[in-house]
């Protein structure tokens, strides 16, 4: 068969580049034709009587990389026109593949969080997510090679691709890069060379793209450690890659004399085994392959969760992997700690043995498999598998796909009767009980809040909420941050096809069983207070996962908007007649008005806090909430000691008490005038949305 490769740069110190060889030497193997068509080469050729087209100029070097990519891609368009391949395959994205090989972050689900809505108006933002749809979107025909589970679900969140074009790979160790045999040799070899004594400890951070990697977390660390244990480390840096401000950042650190920059090197496996400790605190990373390579090379790792090879550090047993959102107090913390712990022994056996697993290295072998079955039967059966469909049913639970929802349209969706919970005509929003194959679901349905509800909003400078998109992020992010929340069966939205005031989406999502909200509870406890030793300790452990999920939310750059009692259930589960904090749940919900940013406003922070505190106010006037749990809330939310957080907090606090009073003075001018909500609740007790 004859393929086209096409990459915008290779560089032999780029992870991507490395996988784009080991694939195409693959093919190869196999007695395939493969053309390489790149932008620009750096390094060795491929060999093999490979023919690589360099479509990049000199000139452009200068240029943004999307003009330069905009640039290849017009250029290899002729190129393919002129020729014929059995597949396109794209190691970046592009239009016009049959085959991606998805080493990127979704961009989209990463930049409209970190910049101003204005940013979405540049070139460089349109060039991005247009490349990007041309290849994820519902109606695209091209196969996505997936190396991140966590990172798929990310590119069907915005853009609804259909899970049977997702083919995931396994990971891309390369046999190249296996531990070396005399360790202990290498070691004291490269030590000597760098300068390195037997006592002291070296820390790696390998990988070049020093931003994203996280490299001035990882400075600030070890500027952080205790005074004897700094003196004892180094950090030595590897990648292709100007050290520019992060050399000035280590000299403001005061720690200049223990780093050290050593530019791109081939010769990892060697540096992995001087290495006591690899460093990724990682900003963004889809894989992360270099933590493979240093579980395999006995080298514990310090990581972060939003890289997709973070489980196998897990799994191995071979390090630690700090929670998402980050906190560089945490990541200070556990390097001192694991610096110092004597698990890491452990640590480094239990990586070798988990490295020793064959199927680590099949990566290359596999994505040949998956290209040749796909150039055999891409006219016929392999794409015949495909949901292509262009309804407006955007997700459907596979369940209901094939059971009670089998066939059924947009419409029929939004029609759909069931036992009416919610109504708010104002707002446009109704929300339904419905029994589908032997389980309960609610049903939201959102018909448009007109143009007079806009107009208020914006005179209050705040954003309308126009149907179901917003819960539907909303729960995403609940989850990947590890908040346990709704799950959604389905979701679906009319957006393009109606008026911006008349826009039209539903959310479908499980019933949870077994719950009780917590104003619920509240009610139980004035009535019933908790007394008993076990159920004070299970009170305590009830406000610190409030204040817990408070803290993520917020440090993860989103505000609820509604974050009363009433919006958390709690799933009790009882040991020897006693409530069981290990096996019970906290679940955030109500959803619809969530607000995802880079980074939370003080002011929104004040909004969520004061709900909080609000509707907890009876509760504190009887009794049942003690100033201790108020300032247990406090000093975990703040994850800082009580006298700090009320020294240095004052005004924040004193922001979420005025708040918290003046909506209790709003609710009691409402009661007295007998004023009602447009929102009516038919049954309080089942509220699950």
């Amino acid at each position: 068969m004859k393929f086209a490769f096409c990459l915008y740069k290779y560089f032999p110190y780029s992870g991507l580049s490395r996988d784009f060889l080991r694939i195409l030497v693959e093919c190869q193997r196999r007695g395939h034709q493969a053309d390489v068509f790149v932008s620009s080469w750096q390094g060795s050729p491929p060999g093999n009587s490979t023919s690589v087209t360099i479509l990049g100029e000199w000139g452009e070097n200068f240029l943004p990389n999307h003009v330069k990519d905009r640039r290849y891609y017009s250029r290899l368009r002729r190129q393919l026109k002129a020729r014929s391949f059995d597949a396109i395959i794209g190691f970046n994205r592009m239009p016009g593949l049959d085959v991606y090989y998805g080493a990127d972050f979704c961009y989209i689900g990463r930049v409209q969080k970190a910049n101003p809505p204005i940013s979405r108006l540049t070139a460089r933002y349109r060039h991005f997510c247009s490349f990007e749809k041309s290849v994820f979107s519902s109606t695209s025909k091209t196969l996505i090679l997936s190396l991140s589970e966590r990172e798929k679900k990310v590119y069907q969140e915005y853009y609804h691709t259909p899970d049977s074009r997702f083919l995931v790979l396994p990971p891309t160790l390369d046999l190249d890069r296996k531990p070396v045999q005399n360790h202990d040799q290498t070691r004291r070899n490269i030590r000597n060379q760098f300068g390195i004594t037997d006592g002291a400890l070296l820390l790696l951070f390998i990988g070049s793209g020093f931003e994203t990697k996280g490299l001035d977390r990882a400075l600030r660390a070890l500027a952080s450690l205790e005074p004897e244990l700094q003196a004892r480390s180094h950090l030595m840096i590897i990648g292709q890659e100007r050290p520019g401000k992060f050399q000035t950042l280590s000299e403001e650190l005061g720690i200049a004399n223990k780093v050290h920059f050593l530019g791109g090197r081939l010769d990892i496996p060697e540096i992995l085994a001087a290495g006591d400790l690899l460093i990724h605190p990682a900003y963004r990373e889809n894989t992360g392959t270099i933590l493979l390579e240093a579980i395999a090379a006995g080298v514990p790792v310090l990581t972060t969760n939003v890289c997709g090879y973070a489980h196998h550090v897990q799994q191995a047993n071979a390090g630690i992997v700090l929670a998402s959102p980050f906190e560089q107090d945490r990541l200070n913390r556990e390097l001192e700690s694991l610096l110092t712990s004597k698990k890491r022994d452990i640590w480094q056996r239990n990586g070798r043995r988990y490295g020793e697993n064959e199927e680590l290295y099949r990566m290359p072998v596999t994505a040949v498999d998956i290209i040749e079955n796909y150039s055999q039967t891409k006219n016929d059966s392999f794409l015949a598998s495909f949901d292509q469909s262009t309804h407006d049913i955007r997700y459907l639970d596979q369940h209901l796909a094939r059971g009670a929802l089998k066939g059924k349209k947009f419409v029929d969706i939004m029609k759909a009767e069931g036992e009416l919970i919610r109504t708010a005509p104002e707002e446009g929003r109704r929300t339904s009980r419905l029994g589908l194959d032997g389980k309960y679901y609610y049903l939201k349905t959102h018909t448009g809040v007109g143009w007079p509800e806009i107009f208020k909003n914006w005179t209050y400078l705040r954003l309308p909420v126009l149907g179901a998109k917003n819960e539907w992020h909303g729960v995403h992010h609940l989850e990947r941050h590890g908040i346990d929340t709704l799950t959604i069966s389905g979701y679906g939205t009319e957006s393009g096809r109606y008026a911006y005031a008349h826009r039209q989406s539903f959310i479908l999502t499980e019933e949870i069983n077994g719950t009780i909200s917590l104003e619920e509870l509240g009610q139980e406890w004035k009535k019933t207070p908790p007394t008993s030793k076990s159920q004070i300790r299970y009170k305590r452990w009830l406000i610190r996962k409030i204040a817990n999920c408070a803290r993520t939310i917020h440090q993860s750059g989103a505000n609820h908007r509604d974050f009363y009692l009433a919006h958390f259930l709690l799933q009790r589960k009882y040991e020897k007649g006693e409530p069981s904090i290990e096996k019970s749940k906290l679940y955030v919900i109500d959803l619809h008005r969530m607000q995802i940013r880079h980074r939370t406003p003080m002011r929104w922070k004040v909004k969520d806090i004061s709900g909080l505190h609000y509707s907890s106010l009876e509760l504190i006037s009887d009794g049942i909430l003690s100033r201790r749990d108020i300032f247990r809330f406090m000093s975990t939310y703040r994850r800082s000691d009580l006298r700090n957080t009320l020294n240095d907090d004052q005004t924040f606090w004193a922001r979420v008490e005025s708040r918290a009073n003046s909506l209790m003075l709003a609710e009691q001018r409402r009661n007295l005038h007998g004023s009602k909500s447009g929102a009516q609740t038919l049954h309080k007790t089942r509220i699950q949305y």
